[in-house]
């Protein structure tokens, strides 16, 4: 397995929370911090991701892997719901046995419910990867594209009235309208500076919030909406 390409380690002492790292995917930025639960590690994309959630709080959390013999330690971050997580390249390797370290502690992962023993008796757990399970980019919206455009995409039935309102237009609710490029796939490509933006779309006068998006908040006026995040 490669080193993880998202991430520098600081040394092993502490955490780092999730604004010490920048993410240039605008998708796994908002797949990380949208985490809620820890659960069986999961191939996403590109990437594998593995997951860790503790009663009680961890000073550090680590993993190590047989592709690596053991001899390196990945540290885990943690987002703002209190889920640790790591990011890796998802692997070609079939079958991975790991093992993790909490605070000094070597152990299974306890959301992963595989677990061996190997030759010595040591208990390991192992994620056996599905080359199928590689999910096809560009199926979350919004999609971060070059010289800071991010484009918004909706599906729909045919020959509807679509709109996106949100903080980068004054949540006008008729301002920028979405193409209809195809029978029921509307678009929009909007220039936006690095930041955090929230943002919903109309659909013939009535507000949804973005399908492809799970990273959503209330408004103080307890309206539903989606959130964006530029990395920058």
């Amino acid at each position: 397995m490669k080193k993880t390409i998202l991430i520098l380690l600081l040394g092993i002492s502490t955490i780092l929370p999730l604004s010490a790292f920048e993410v240039n995917d605008v998708q796994l930025h908002l797949k990380i911090t949208g985490i809620e639960k820890a659960r069986t590690p999961e191939i996403w994309r590109d990437y594998l991701i593995f997951t860790y959630k503790s009663d009680k709080a961890a000073r550090y959390v680590g993993a190590s892997f047989s592709t690596e013999e053991y001899q390196e330690i990945h540290t885990f971050m943690v987002n703002n719901h209190g889920i640790y997580f790591l990011i890796l390249p998802a692997p070609s390797d079939e079958v991975i046995n790991y093992r993790l370290v909490v605070d000094g502690i070597w152990k299974v992962d306890p959301h992963n419910p595989v677990i061996i023993r190997d030759r010595n008796g040591l208990r390991l757990s192992q994620l056996r990867i599905d080359s199928s399970s590689h999910s096809d980019r560009g199926t979350l919206s919004p999609l971060l594209m070059d010289n800071n455009k991010v484009n918004f995409h909706i599906r729909s039935n045919p020959e509807k009235q679509v709109y996106l309102a949100g903080d980068f237009n004054r949540w006008d609710p008729y301002m920028t309208k979405l193409r209809e490029l195809e029978p029921g796939n509307y678009t929009v490509t909007l220039p936006l500076k690095p930041g955090r933006y929230g943002y919903y779309f109309l659909i013939d006068g009535q507000a949804v919030t973005d399908p492809l998006n799970f990273q959503k908040t209330r408004t103080s006026a307890g309206e539903d909406v989606s959130i964006l995040y530029i990395p920058g």
